[in-house]
């Protein structure tokens, strides 16, 4: 839990208190928020399999119609310290059979557009990819980190039963103790109280 407290003040913060992500939500009650919204709606939830984690699920449709949920696996303050969230969430990019890299996240659930809930938390503006000048970066192309996934179409998602734990009420306490009523309560406020 200590894990999760200390994620939560050095990198997530700022969308913690907009009420952006959703905390501590079972892989089962995440699905059945996210089965009926558009392709591209995603959440962000702790991770219980990954201490100390955050993660995103995001929805969409096989061209049969099947419902398909994607988890990418857990950010956690290592891999934060190099990218900020909001700059992942702007930038991530799934690679599907074609080859093609296209950033699947489209919604944060219910129905906020992604740059709308997040833009004002980009720590800057994505980066252009520019022709080497004579001078000033001594002929150097310029890279950008950009987070990627392979999805592929014979995979399945195995999840162990902790998975689908909620938050226990010892938890719970321990965030109170830890988190300013504040902090709290406008977490409380967020979209996701009402489910």
């Amino acid at each position: 839990l200590e894990a999760i407290l200390d994620l939560i003040k050095k990198h997530i913060l700022p969308l913690w208190i907009d009420g952006y992500v959703m905390g501590f939500v079972s892989k089962e009650k995440e699905r059945l928020l996210l089965k009926d919204k558009m392709p591209g709606t995603f959440l962000l939830r702790f991770s219980e399999s990954h201490l100390g984690g955050i993660t995103f699920t995001w929805v969409d449709h096989s061209e049969t119609g099947e419902v398909r949920f994607h988890s990418v696996e857990p950010y956690n303050k290592g891999r934060l310290s190099a990218l900020p969230f909001a700059d992942i969430l702007r930038d991530y990019k799934v690679i599907m059979a074609e080859n093609i890299p296209e950033n699947p996240l489209k919604y944060l659930y219910p129905d906020i557009p992604k740059d709308k809930a997040f833009g004002k938390h980009y720590s800057s503006q994505p980066c252009e990819v520019s022709r080497p000048t004579e001078r000033g970066d001594k002929g150097y192309v310029p890279s950008v980190f950009i987070p990627i996934s392979t999805i592929r179409s014979d995979s399945t998602e195995l999840y162990s039963p902790s998975d689908l734990l909620p938050m226990s009420p010892s938890v719970y306490a321990v965030l109170r103790e830890n988190l300013s009523p504040t902090t709290i309560e406008t977490a409380m406020k967020s979209p996701y109280s009402a489910e």
